[in-house]
């Protein structure tokens, strides 16, 4: 046994196509799984992505508003008010 010398394996090529196959084949297993498995039709999906992100953005736009205008409500503020 010769110590410093490197053993050949794989080449960069090669070990780079694995991944890249192991990959697609991990994106494809994960968008199968995820068809089979959704809890609802893709229009009805949407629909409440759509409307969680309306809110989400109405809350921060409301967030920004007070805190431009100085009237920042710590969270603990909010729950012993009500």
């Amino acid at each position: 046994m010769q110590f410093g010398r490197r053993t050949r394996g794989p080449g960069r090529a090669t070990r780079a196509a694995g991944t890249m196959v192991a990959w697609l084949v991990g994106l494809a297993v994960g968008a199968l799984l995820g068809v089979l498995l959704a809890p609802h039709r893709g229009d009805i999906t949407r629909r409440r992505l759509a409307r969680r992100a309306e809110e989400a953005r109405d809350h921060v736009r409301k967030a920004v508003d007070d805190l431009c205008e100085g009237r920042v409500v710590h969270r603990a503020d909010e729950e012993t008010e009500g």
